[in-house]
Formats: C-alpha cells, sequence, structure tokens
C-alpha cells in the first residue's frame, strides 16, 4: 500500500535538473506553436504534431502544481503558510512582471497605430479586455476574445488553483492510498474534459480561453497530486533514463495521430520520473529552466514585432523562399535573447526589490531548494 509522500521517503526535489530542462524545453515548444502559423509554409500544414502544442501548457500547468506540492505541502501541512499569505506570494511572483509586460504590449500597439501599421489580427487588441488582463481575471469566463498577451490566461487559471492550494492539500495529505487518490483526479479530470465537449461543444483544451478555469484548475490539481505519490528506489535510480524514455514516446506517437489523454498521462509520469531525480549539477538546465517564464511572458509580443518587421521588408524587397525560412527561424533565437534579458533586468530585479520588502516564511529542513525551484515557476 502507498503511503503519505510528504515523508522522509520523498527526496528533496533537484534544482538545476531534469524539471528545469524539461519546463525549458516545454517552454520552447511552445514558442513554436506560437510561430508555426507564420512559416512561409504553415508547420500545421506539414505536420498535425505541431498543432498539438497545447500539450506543453498542459505540462506547465501539472508541473505547476506538482512543485508547489512539494515546495510548500509540508508547511502547508504544518499550518506554517496560510491561504492568505501563499496567495500573495505567488501573486508578487507573477504579477509584477505581468504587468511590465502588458505595459509594453499597450505602447507597442499605440506606436504602431499612430505611424499606420495595423495589427495583423487587432482582435487581440480589444481594449474592452485590457482590465481582466490587468487584473489577471480573463479565464474567469470574462465575455469577449482574451487578448493582449494571450497566453497569461493560464497565470488567470493558475491564481484561482493557488487559493484553493492550501485547503486542497491539506485533505488530500492525510490520504493514505495516493495512487487510488491520484486514479480518483484523473476520473475527475476526464469526466470535466467530456462535460465540456458536451456541454460547450469542444474538449477543455480546445475551448475558448475565457473558459480557461476549467483547463488550468484540474491540471493544477493533477500535478499535485501526483506530487503525494512516493518515490521508489527504483524510480530514484533510474530518474533520468525513465524521463528520457517517456519524453521520447510523447513526441513519437504524436507523429501517429492525436492521443491527448495517453500524451497527458505520459506527460504527468514524465513529472514524476523527473521530480524523483537526485540533486544535479546541469549549470545549463538551471539557466535555461530561469528563463521558461520570462520566455513564457515575452514571446508573443517579441513574434508581433519580428514578424512586423519581416512584413515591412517583405512589402520593400522581393524575398527568396530560403531567405524566408531563415527570417521566421531566427524568430526562436529572438525571443530567447529577449527572454534572457527580460528576465535580468526586469523579473529578477523585481523579484529581489519585492522579497527585500517580504517577511520570510521560515522554512522546515530540507524544502529551501524545492522552494527555490518553486519560485522560478
Amino acid at each position: 500500500m502507498f503511503k503519505s509522500s510528504t515523508g522522509p521517503a520523498a527526496p528533496v526535489l533537484s534544482r538545476d535538473g531534469p524539471l528545469d530542462a524539461l519546463r525549458f524545453l516545454a517552454a520552447l515548444f511552445i514558442v513554436l506553436y506560437h510561430v508555426a502559423e507564420r512559416a512561409p509554409v504553415s508547420l500545421f500544414e506539414l505536420s498535425p504534431a505541431f498543432g498539438r502544442g497545447y500539450l506543453a501548457t498542459d505540462f506547465f500547468l501539472m508541473l505547476s502544481g506538482y512543485v508547489l506540492a512539494r515546495a510548500y505541502g509540508p508547511r502547508v501541512q504544518a499550518s506554517g503558510v496560510g491561504a492568505l499569505a501563499f496567495l500573495k506570494r505567488r501573486v508578487l511572483r507573477i504579477w509584477p512582471a505581468h504587468l511590465v509586460m502588458l505595459a509594453l504590449f499597450v505602447a507597442f500597439f499605440v506606436t504602431t497605430s499612430a505611424i499606420g501599421l495595423a495589427p495583423q489580427n487587432p482582435q487581440w487588441f480589444a481594449w474592452d479586455q485590457l482590465l481582466p488582463q490587468i487584473f489577471l481575471v480573463q479565464a474567469w469566463f470574462v465575455p469577449g476574445t482574451s487578448g493582449w498577451n494571450v497566453p497569461t490566461w493560464t497565470l488567470s487559471a493558475l491564481i484561482v488553483a493557488y487559493a484553493l492550494f492550501p485547503l486542497v492539500w491539506r485533505r488530500v495529505a492525510a490520504w493514505q492510498r495516493p495512487l487510488q487518490l491520484l486514479a480518483m483526479g484523473v476520473c475527475a479530470w476526464v469526466a470535466i474534459d467530456f462535460a465540456a465537449l458536451e456541454i460547450l461543444g469542444a474538449h477543455s483544451y480546445q475551448l475558448p480561453l475565457r473558459y480557461g478555469l476549467i483547463r488550468g484548475v484540474p491540471l493544477f490539481m493533477i500535478g499535485l497530486l501526483i506530487a503525494r505519490l512516493p518515490v521508489t528506489t527504483l524510480a530514484r535510480r533510474q530518474a533520468v533514463p525513465l524521463a528520457v524514455a517517456t519524453l521520447a514516446i510523447v513526441i513519437g506517437i504524436q507523429a501517429l495521430g492525436n492521443f491527448d489523454h495517453f500524451s497527458l498521462a505520459l506527460l504527468g509520469f514524465l513529472i514524476y520520473a523527473a521530480g524523483a531525480s537526485k540533486p544535479k549539477a546541469w549549470r545549463w538546465a538551471g539557466i535555461a529552466g530561469k528563463l521558461s517564464f520570462s520566455l513564457f511572458l515575452t514571446n508573443t509580443l517579441v513574434a508581433a514585432v519580428w514578424f512586423g518587421v519581416v512584413r515591412l521588408l517583405e512589402q520593400k524587397v522581393a524575398l527568396p523562399a530560403a531567405a524566408g525560412w531563415i527570417l521566421w527561424a531566427m524568430a526562436i533565437p529572438a525571443a530567447i535573447v529577449a527572454a534572457w534579458l527580460f528576465e535580468r533586468f526586469v523579473d529578477a530585479p523585481l523579484q529581489r526589490w519585492i522579497k527585500s520588502h517580504q517577511p520570510l516564511i521560515p522554512a522546515k529542513a530540507g524544502t529551501q531548494a524545492a522552494s527555490q525551484v518553486a519560485a522560478r515557476l
């Protein structure tokens, strides 16, 4: 029988290891998904697998629940962190950088409009959607097309998940059969997904972004329940090979067809295997993982600027097909560089200032590293 994973059997969550590497790879695939249609020939036409970037978003949502459960679960269970303090801490992690990016979006739209450059997708710049964006409530069934920094609908959904986390964790931490609990959670998620299909006419990942709570909160809770699973000796010793093999299977089956539920199950196991790994010293993974949040926040605006310049260039010069592909491909390293600049000169300084003005939450032994990983989400 499985016992609680909050005891000594759960190893310290590894920094600079597989989880950080996976976060960056998922963020990179999301960037590719966002620019796929801007290629000279849409990547969606080349292979349907490129159209499944939503799986990377689902991975992020599950990973958020997993890491926060591992990082804060023991302290929440011991009443060391209250619900309000936890929610405040998480909001302060995501909201300031979000506001900066939103201001840059508004400046970009106002400036380009003033010089007569109309956006290719004006529906994403609706002024009536700016206020919900500012307060990150756009995924709370707000009418209209969620625009501006579109990917932040996930942050909107996660705020509700953060608010529920302490209550849910205290309930599930006492459950002595975590595998049974995870099975129940998966069944509940499948029921919600098919209810969305029956009532709203689409699976949760296909719903308009204003219904983001239906998609985001259940996946966060699945990640939380994965964190309750005990880490076996086999999983700890073979964590990296298991993670690599699982990732290869996830990628491989995309070429065979649409197997979303099976893919999500594999992604859940991937999180479990990566989280079971012993502490690593993969400096490159730590750096890449640190960039993932900034890459998530900035890639849409960077793509708008990059391809806006490309469009102006194409209006003036007849570019050969090869040049079109090169310019398109360069958008991805441009997004990475922009994310690095944003993380170094905006997000990191903001977080240092916020932490210097916040009281420290005492951490139990063995949870400090996990908290540092959580701070990157």
